[in-house]
């Protein structure tokens, strides 16, 4: 069976043994609050919400909410009753031809485009053709809405030039689902556009809200003569806001341009939520500013979308979890202690929920609907409120979530140098018992003439069933073959020793691996760990491949023809095993064929030590963690000049820090990868959260790259203290990417780095890289950051050059100088590049010259 894994999927199973067992609130979990609070709604309501059920029933927002969130209840549990009892909320509306039973295109109303979100997730499951048409219908509406002179929707007909908070969730999350769903991009602009511009109109930076409506026209009794703003922050207002942002985002591509914007605004609106939080419950106000004033009060709501906003977009990256964990916590807890309740029945309520409330005409009772706190205040206040009870269900599956999730597995959103210590801070070496295995214990024999092979496996065993400890290789010469490291042990390479590599392929079997970023069954890496946890290669020795151009090297010497290197036919079979999806148990290599091994490579696992070693001649990569987390390489000594020597390559890996290391290589010091074309889409896990520190890069093809193997994509990568500087290194900082690999490389960010000399630029940027354009997967290149770097031997500053639809945006350098320059800068097809404060300086500070020279001076002409 072939080994695939998500990332989310592999943290867990490396962190499993290690989750406590879920929290409980109030005697139960939150996913078994949402259980216990769908159940009792189903049983208060019955067929009721059904077409024809009761009197009142309708296409309506309200119950779309409610037959929404049971869905994905439905679907987290594995629940068909309730699956299908939600369904008919909503689907039993729409008739057979797919009309819309009770709704009136025509009021052009946002709020009836909310149950279109599920009619398209029953389309999605069913196929079933009449949901399709009733989204269609739904979309429609989008069309012909009436909009405001800027292009936001007003919020209905009867309100018009008016857009208000609660439309925002209304339209926007089922408008970018429908733009996914039937490959309409532009629907992903406009609802950009909306949230955008809503933010823009409504926010006020004082109080860190937003104010419930706004209106163009400054017509409304309600809106501010001035701004056209409503007058008040109601909780619910901004309850809606809130989860239109966290929603439209799982819809709407990573790569959009406007993406980074909607995050910026749901984290200011949860700096905002933060700031208003009651301080005793937990949970927040139904006037949200306006804490303890007569009549205002607690409302379940408006608490419930925010948590369940807040907890969303914690779980997906958008949110810092260290920051916001305990803001969760507090507030699902104050949830549970103030609203909820058991009622005679044995069902469960949700309390304390306002109706209603709205801006304009007036309510049941003939107030008008002014905005004003006496007004949110005097709306009825009633239980369970589908307004509440669906979010409700929301908050309580995306709490599960957050706390059955470790740290280290809940995603990290980098914007810059501000989130460095929350990256480093996800990182820690392992320790080791103080017991110490010698391998002569176990029969070594010194020399480098026995092979050690099975003493070290033996030590490693031994100390593995002990608990851990240090497997440790004495001083002198030794031979092996393959080493398979084992959970808690530490292979430690004492001062003097010298630990050589056989170079006889019989010597390393058969393993799961990856090679230049496919998987396959290949020859051992020599130094290999699967699945294991706290693992290390410590020492003041020195790991010597033994590899040259008789043995390893000699499979690709790049000296001969591509057609008569050893490597190239198999390496062309791997290649196309893996764009056809041949399983990786079925692309064996090995015996008979000349893929070569890596050094080092920990294979899926977690909590990994490489430090102090000197490391000679590999057959390629040298430090190739895969599929790995929570690893440290520190303080090593690479120096190898053989075809692909890369110094070190974390492969989908995360939270990885390499420091005081000297890389003298082949090839690039530093790689960062994540799988290669189909093969890394298959597996689509990202190489994130990587620092790379006081550290000094001799020859090589570049000092810090990413690529070429980078379909899972690469982001949040810190380079700082570094030194690079030869003739023989290329570049400092590259990305190398094509439209066949794909993916997105984003939020590098170099400081104080002396560069001396290399041979090509400080910062280049190649996405015609090998295939170039000819591909159907746009590589993206965002969010760069060059601070504080000086060079004095580059011939030129930037090679960036992309193509017609690759993606090349937000590259800024800045506080840095650069002398010594001989070249012309090349930049093609790339979006913003800013410089702030960078100074160039030619060679040989070359004397300027006019285009034009100047006319010549005749006798009696001039002076």
């Amino acid at each position: 069976m072939q080994r695939s894994v998500s990332l989310l999927s592999l943290l867990a199973l490396l962190v499993s043994p290690l989750l406590a067992q879920v929290t409980q609130f109030g005697g139960a979990t939150p996913l078994e609050w949402s259980q216990r609070l769908a159940e009792s709604e189903r049983a208060r309501y019955g067929e009721r919400l059904y077409f024809e059920g009761a009197p009142r029933a309708r296409w309506d927002y309200t119950s779309g909410l409610l037959s929404l969130f049971m869905l994905d209840l439905a679907e987290t549990i594995g629940d068909d009753d309730l699956r299908d009892y939600a369904a008919g909320i909503v689907g039993s509306f729409v008739a057979p031809d797919g009309t819309i039973r009770t709704y009136k295109m025509s009021d052009y109303n946002i709020d009836m485009v909310t149950p279109g979100k599920v009619t398209l997730r029953l389309y999605e499951r069913t196929g079933d053709e009449r949901f399709k048409i009733a989204s269609d219908t739904v979309r429609e509406q989008l069309r012909q809405h009436p909009r405001t002179s800027e292009g936001g929707f007003w919020h209905k007909q009867r309100y018009p030039h008016q857009m208000w908070l609660d439309g925002l969730y209304m339209a926007a999350p089922f408008y970018a689902a429908y733009g996914k769903m039937f490959d309409e991009p532009a629907a992903y602009d406009d609802v950009a556009k909306q949230l955008i511009m809503i933010d823009r109109h409504t926010y006020v930076p004082e109080v860190g809200l937003h104010r419930h409506g706004w209106d163009e026209a400054r017509a409304q009794s309600w809106a501010d003569p001035e701004t056209g703003l409503s007058p008040n922050f109601w909780g619910r207002a901004e309850g809606w806001y809130a989860m239109a942002l966290v929603d439209s985002l799982d819809f709407i591509p990573g790569i959009h341009h406007d993406v980074e914007s909607i995050v910026e605004i749901l984290r200011r609106v949860a700096a905002g939520l933060e700031r208003h939080q009651d301080p005793d419950t937990g949970v927040w106000w139904q006037v949200l500013d306006q804490p303890h004033r007569e009549g205002n009060y607690l409302e379940a709501t408006a608490s419930s979308q925010f948590v369940y906003a807040l907890a969303k977009a914690v779980n997906k990256g958008y949110l810092p979890r260290d920051r916001y964990e305990p803001v969760i916590r507090k507030a699902y807890a104050g949830i549970i202690k103030e609203f909820v309740r058991v009622n005679d029945e044995g069902l469960t309520d949700l309390t304390r929920c306002c109706a209603v409330a709205g801006l304009g005409y007036t309510n049941s009772a003939g107030r008008a609907r002014d905005g004003s706190f006496d007004y949110y205040i005097s709306e009825p206040i009633i239980n369970n409120d589908p307004k509440g009870t669906g979010p409700f269900i929301g908050a309580g599956m995306q709490v599960q979530q957050l706390l059955t999730t470790p740290a280290s597995a809940t995603p990290l959103r980098v914007t810059g140098w501000a989130d460095y210590e929350r990256v480093l801070a996800r990182i820690s070496a392992p320790t080791f018992p103080d017991r110490d295995f010698p391998i002569t214990d176990f029969g070594a024999q010194e020399g480098a003439t026995v092979k050690a092979t099975q003493a070290i496996a033996d030590a490693i065993a031994a100390a593995h069933a002990a608990g851990g400890g240090r497997v440790v290789v004495p001083p002198g010469e030794w031979l092996t073959g393959a080493v398979h490291l084992k959970s808690n042990v530490n292979l430690h390479i004492s001062a003097g020793a010298v630990l050589k590599f056989s170079t006889d392929p019989a010597d390393y079997p058969l393993v799961y691996t990856r090679w230049e970023g496919m998987e396959c069954m290949n020859y051992s890496p020599f130094i290999y760990a699967w699945e294991q946890q706290n693992i290390a290669v410590t020492g003041e020795g020195t790991l010597d491949g033994q590899a040259d151009w008789d043995n390893w090297w000699g499979w690709n010497n790049k000296s001969v023809k591509s057609a008569e290197r050893l490597q190239v036919p198999d390496r062309n079979k791997l290649f196309a095993m893996a764009e056809a999806g041949v399983p990786v148990e079925e692309r064996v290599f090995g015996p008979g064929t000349h893929l070569r091994p890596n050094f080092i490579q920990p294979y899926r696992c977690e909590n990994i030590l490489i430090e102090g070693v000197t490391i000679l001649r590999s057959p390629m990569w040298e430090v190739h963690p895969v599929l790995s987390r929570n690893i440290t390489v520190r303080g090593l000594t690479i120096t190898t000049h053989g075809p692909n020597n890369d110094g070190c390559n974390p492969e989908s890996s995360q939270d990885v820090l390499i420091e005081d290391c000297l890389f003298d290589t082949g090839d690039d010091c530093i790689a960062i990868k994540s799988g290669r074309n189909n093969d890394g889409r298959r597996i689509d896990v990202p190489s994130q959260n990587i620092i790379v520190r006081n550290s000094i890069m001799k020859d090589g093809h570049g000092g810090v790259v990413l690529g070429s193997e980078c379909s899972g994509h690469i982001r949040n990568v810190f380079v700082e203290n570094c030194e690079m500087d030869s003739p023989n290194l290329d570049r400092a900082l590259r990305f190398k990417n094509n439209a066949v690999r794909g993916g997105i490389l984003e939020n590098v960010f170099m400081r104080n780095v002396t560069i001396g000399t290399v041979a090509e630029a400080v910062l280049t940027i190649d996405l015609l890289y090998e295939e170039g354009a000819n591909g159907d997967h746009m590589p993206i290149v965002r969010n760069v950051e060059i601070d504080n770097v000086t060079s004095t031997a580059s011939p030129r500053v930037m090679f960036v050059q992309g193509f017609e639809g690759a993606v090349i945006e937000n590259i800024r350098i800045k506080n840095s100088t650069f002398s010594g320059v001989t070249s012309t800068e090349v930049l093609s097809h790339a979006g913003k590049v800013t410089f702030e404060n960078v100074t160039i300086t030619p060679e040989g500070g070359a004397k300027g010259r006019n285009s034009v020279p100047p006319p010549t001076t005749r006798h009696g002409v001039g002076h």
